[in-house]
Formats: structure tokens, sequence, C-alpha cells
């Protein structure tokens, strides 16, 4: 783990930036995606989160789930694209989990995952702390987050 801007982030894991959700390539070839901590700050309090069906295909942007909280209602979008494997049926129960544990509190599963979406994702330390360094940067300008 290291920290950024005092949020901590985990370098095991790859980073979307446009959506700031993280993703873990799994050994079985599936991807885990929860929101990073920052996603899950400017969400606000995750109240409701209604997944797609499993076994439905998305692409990379479109939605895995439907999210309701304090600050967003909307669509929880794919980072990568590939087929609903399974929803976290303890998020579900407990939403606000994502806001408490971020990276414990996993959303959806994907398997025959699109491995050329893979680019679009931040991996590595160095290039994780830039790009998230500028995004906490972004959201206090734009006053979605405290100083």
């Amino acid at each position: 783990m290291f920290t950024v801007a005092g949020y901590t982030l985990d370098p095991e894991l790859a980073y979307d930036p446009v959506a700031n959700l993280w993703v873990a390539l799994l050994d079985d070839g599936r991807a885990r995606i929860g929101y990073d901590p920052l996603g899950a700050e400017t969400t606000g309090d995750v109240v409701a989160i209604s997944p797609a069906p499993a076994g439905a295909r998305r692409a990379r942007g479109e939605s895995l789930a439907t999210v309701e909280a304090a600050k967003f209602v909307g669509p929880l979008p794919a980072p990568v694209g590939g087929v609903i494997a399974a929803a976290n049926p303890a998020v579900i129960a407990q939403p606000g989990s994502v806001n408490a544990d971020p990276f414990g509190a996993w959303l959806v599963e994907l398997h025959k995952i699109d491995e050329g979406d893979l680019v679009h994702l931040m991996r590595g330390e160095d290039e994780i702390g830039t790009w998230f360094a500028a995004a906490v940067e972004r959201f206090r300008r734009q006053g979605a987050i405290a100083e």
C-alpha cells in the first residue's frame, strides 16, 4: 500500500482513471471491480446498488450496475469489457460498506474480459501516483472534496 494526497492505494491493483474504479485481475482470468477511495468519497454515501444480471456482456463504459448515493445516482461504468460473472452479495446487502472499505467492498466480477481494454488502466506505483494526485487536485478545485 502507498499514500497519495492522504488516500491509501494498493499498487497491486489497476485503476480506471475515468470512473475512479479499481480492477483486480484474478488468477482465473476474472476481473473484480470496486470504487477506489476517491471514487467512493466523491460518490457519497452509497445507499443501493442494483447490478446488471449475471451473464450479461458489457463493453467498456457500459453500465455494470446502477448506484444510488448521496451525491450520485447513475450507472457504474465498466472499466473493461466482459461478461458479468457475479455481484458481491455482501455489498448489495450493505451498500455503505463501499464507503467504509473501498478495497474490501468489491462490486462486480467479470469473466471473458476484453484484454484490449486493459491498456486504459493505470498500473504501477509511479503511474497510479501521478494520475491520482492530479485527480485529487481536480476534484478539490471543483469543490467535490475538502482541502
